[in-house]
């Protein structure tokens, strides 16, 4: 089942992103885990140079007209040139893979000295999972922070400590929030939605733990990185 579209919110993760990428106007960038070319879509006519990597063969061959190229498999799999890209995106991914601490590690061996590697997870600590808890449940479900596909869950400390431990500083958090304009379909509801989205922001701002509904990392390669990436 295809799920994994754009949000067009102003404080989703998806425009976030963009936005920075944009600010920094600068490439080659690698996506990772484009779905169906979300982020290619939103830098149309950027004039970046935009690569991609996609375990899914429908969403690659969906992404590929929005990028240079799409490799299709893992990023383990994935045939990438060594200190090339100086953007490297990690849109919640890292929390589908086994390992994101080696996902990092690899993807610091294709990233410039200079590179600035952006990279969103869920907030397992939002007070909707608390609540559930709170009620003696943890359920798996078909998207969101509890995504059945999810191998990995993290608080801000948690994503905090696997990037550093991985090699990367980080120079900038920011945060989103529910996007509950994505349950409506009729125009009038998405506005409505969408007006009850923004009342969150302040909330996602003042109490960012409880709040957010996933962290966006803007984070370098650290000074002993290569130290970092050659440990066993």
């Amino acid at each position: 089942m295809i799920h994994y579209r754009a949000h067009h919110g102003r404080s989703s993760s998806h425009q976030q992103i963009a936005r920075l990428v944009r600010e920094m106007n600068v490439g080659p960038i690698l996506d990772v885990g484009s779905a169906q070319g979300t982020l290619g879509q939103l830098l149309a006519g950027s004039g970046l140079e935009i690569d991609a990597v996609e375990p899914n063969p429908a969403w690659a061959d969906a992404a590929k007209p929005y990028y240079r190229s799409v490799q299709t498999g893992t990023v383990e799999q994935a045939n990438l040139p060594a200190s090339h890209y100086r953007v490297i995106v990690c849109a919640d991914v890292l929390e589908h893979t086994t390992s994101p601490h080696e996902v990092i590690q690899s993807l610091i061996t294709h990233a410039t000295s200079d590179a600035a590697f952006i990279v969103s997870l869920p907030n397992v600590a939002h007070f909707s999972v608390r609540l559930m808890l709170l009620a003696g449940r943890f359920p798996k479900m078909n998207r969101g922070i509890l995504d059945r596909t999810h191998l990995h869950f993290f608080t801000r400390k948690t994503a905090s400590d696997m990037l550093r431990g991985s090699g990367l500083k980080i120079e900038r958090v920011l945060t989103t929030v529910v996007p509950l304009e994505e349950l409506a379909q009729a125009p009038g509801a998405k506005r409505v939605l969408t007006g009850v989205s923004r009342v969150q922001e302040p909330f996602a701002w003042l109490l960012p733990g409880m709040f957010a509904f996933q962290w966006i990392f803007l984070a370098r390669r650290s000074s002993n990185t290569a130290a970092v990436s050659r440990s066993p």
